[in-house]
């Protein structure tokens, strides 16, 4: 029975050879994003006219896998070091805010709530963002980290950049079209927010411009707005590339001279 327990903790805590997410830990997110899936499409109502029984049990049984997971958490809690032995472990545990979260995503299935409510189970992402300790995630994060600060300095040049397209573009907005459509660029407020969805590729369609002049104002800020995302998209590629090629650099290194042969 305790060999049992251990391993099952060695699931619950994803401690698994090479850093990857433990079998126990993969059930636990693909039954999170089952629920959420189906606590988002039930809101359709010819869906759920349709299939609201099916779905409705399907809660049930995703209910129950919670709460043997759940279970499951509150027998190998006092494994860990950080709630202590017996029971004692077990109640730290139960008023740990991870063991809270799993608390409200198991109650809507058995309440009868609504199924926007049940959307509330999105939370426990959270515990898929604890688990992803695996040594791809790990080196993914790594290398974002590595982009942002390598090129702080660029990126910084990209945002005022980007934050000078969008005044000078709302502001000649303004002064052409205000006359003309005082309700929707009757202020650099309100250009401002036409030109974000312009230079953004958004483009809602709420406010555009009338004159020959505005026109070629969106013109001219809809080509300027391809910069303002291309030079921050290719300053992150180039940093993303710089941190793979020195992390593959000191990989070849440490297998050229090992650290014990120093």
């Amino acid at each position: 029975m305790n060999e049992l327990r251990l391993r099952i903790y060695k699931q619950v805590i994803n401690n698994t050879p090479g850093g990857r997410t433990s079998l126990f830990n993969k059930i636990c997110g693909v039954t999170i994003f089952v629920s959420i899936f189906f606590a988002v499409i039930v809101t359709e109502n010819s869906i759920d006219y349709q299939f609201g029984d099916q779905i409705d049990l399907l809660d049930w049984i995703i209910g129950a896998l919670f709460c043997v997971e759940y279970l499951f958490r509150l027998w190998v809690a006092p494994l860990d070091d950080k709630y202590g032995k017996g029971l004692t472990g077990v109640l730290r545990y139960m008023l740990s805010p991870m063991a809270i979260i799993d608390v409200i995503a198991i109650i809507p299935s058995f309440i009868g709530v609504r199924a926007e409510l049940k959307i509330l189970r999105v939370i426990r992402l959270l515990r898929i963002l604890k688990i992803g300790r695996s040594e791809k995630f790990k080196q993914s994060i790594f290398h974002f980290n590595y982009a942002l600060r390598s090129k702080s300095q660029e990126l910084q040049i990209s945002t005022f950049y980007t934050f000078l397209l969008l005044l000078i573009s709302s502001t000649c907005m303004y002064l052409a079209e205000s006359s003309f459509q005082p309700e929707l660029l009757g202020s650099i407020p309100r250009c401002l927010w036409w030109s974000i969805t312009t230079v953004s590729a958004v483009g809602y369609g709420d406010s555009i411009p009338v004159t020959a002049i505005g026109k070629t104002i969106a013109s001219i800020t809809s080509l300027m707005g391809i910069a303002a995302i291309a030079i921050p998209t290719g300053i992150l590629a180039s940093g993303f590339s710089e941190s793979i090629g020195v992390k593959n650099k000191n990989e070849s290194n440490e297998k050229e001279f090992p650290p014990n042969t120093l």
